[in-house]
């Protein structure tokens, strides 16, 4: 990679870092919100984003 290659790889790196705490706060908002588990809430996000990923992917597939 160049350099300027290798600073935007950076920045994205960084940005997805940003937005995992994003989420893990925001899921762990909705637990204490709820009264849920944090690890439940965690979970069901977990399960939620996979399946909505692979039907994302099904589709880019489709051409």
């Amino acid at each position: 990679m160049s350099g300027n290659e290798d600073l935007l790889y950076i920045e994205a790196m960084d940005r997805i870092d940003e937005l995992v705490q994003e989420v893990i706060e925001f899921c762990d908002k909705v637990a204490n919100d709820n009264d849920y588990e944090k690890d439940w809430v965690l979970d069901r996000f977990r399960e939620k984003f996979n399946k909505a990923n692979a039907s994302y992917d099904d589709e880019c597939d489709v051409v």
